[in-house]
């Protein structure tokens, strides 16, 4: 099964996450990377507001890939615009699986997950699992524990796709 982790990261937390849990489970990773970077005040803004910002091109196409995770940051209790507008370019996607996971300092996890969701869900892919990670787990190396459920639900959905 080719799964591939799609990734913003702003600091590198997201970044580590994202490459640690590629390498667990023979993923591909892709970076999502702004055309332009925003200072902190218009990325809080787009966040807050929900806006999408343009990205540098990137693989979007997902015709030769089984599993999508969307790796991002928590902002404002979404995702940064960068993630909504490669969500937004996803083709191919209808009846591929995918996850997320989130990296986060505080709060907001589960609203961000929703958001990645109903932007993939509405291009007919289907969600099969999450996971959030804790900043100061991630500084300090402590964050494996946390991405035990994406790997099983990834190795579940493997599982699934052999008995076919």
């Amino acid at each position: 099964m080719k799964v591939r982790v799609a990734y913003y990261s702003w600091q590198g937390h997201t970044e580590k996450v994202a490459m640690a849990l590629a390498a667990k489970i023979g993923a591909e990773a892709v970076r999502i990377v702004p055309k332009q970077e925003a200072g902190m005040a218009g990325k809080a803004m787009r966040a807050a507001l929900r806006m999408r910002a343009a990205i540098r091109p990137t693989k979007t196409d997902l015709a030769d890939v089984d599993c999508l995770v969307v790796a991002s940051p928590v902002w404002a209790q979404g995702v940064p615009g960068y993630v909504s507008e490669f969500c937004e370019q996803v083709t191919n996607g209808s009846g591929k699986t995918f996850c997320v996971l989130v990296e986060m300092r505080g709060s907001g996890d589960a609203k961000a997950i929703a958001k990645v969701r109903k932007r993939l869900e509405a291009k007919g892919m289907r969600f099969i699992g999450s996971a959030t990670t804790i900043e100061k787990d991630v500084e300090a190396d402590r964050f494996e524990r946390y991405l035990a459920p994406l790997v099983d639900a990834i190795s579940a959905e493997e599982s699934r796709l052999e008995k076919k």
